[in-house]
């Protein structure tokens, strides 16, 4: 009875360690951008939200994308359309493109709004 909580526990600390190693970098990088013209010295609470911001949108967005819609989306939908066109490449290429290209981890400044995210890649 004890060992799904034993596996349970080891699954939370692996998942806290590795939000650390993620969330330390980026807090440090953030804290590192350059202050704007009307903030005085040191990072303003903006960009470390921004941070923090971006790391918890990259934990979420990230196996989203790696690892359903890459899959699904590019690999299995395309090779399916490509089967059931009999071997016409322009589609599957597509959705190929629209599953696996485009951003995969958030940046701070993709959260105020300097960098766009992208989904997908255009063709």
């Amino acid at each position: 009875m004890m060992e799904p909580r034993k596996h349970a526990r080891s699954w939370i600390l692996a998942v806290t360690i590795a939000s650390l190693l993620v969330v330390v970098p980026v807090l440090g990088w953030a804290q590192e951008a350059p202050a704007s013209s009307d903030s005085g010295s040191g990072p303003s609470g903006r960009t470390i939200l921004a941070g923090v911001g971006a790391v918890i949108g990259s934990i979420f967005y990230a196996p989203f994308k790696g690892l359903i819609m890459c899959p699904a989306v590019g690999l299995v939908a395309g090779g399916v359309t490509y089967a059931a066109t009999g071997g016409e490449k322009e589609t599957p290429d597509y959705l190929l493109r629209l599953g696996c290209s485009g951003t995969y981890f958030v940046s701070p400044s993709m959260i105020q709004g300097q960098e766009s995210f992208r989904a997908y890649d255009a063709p």
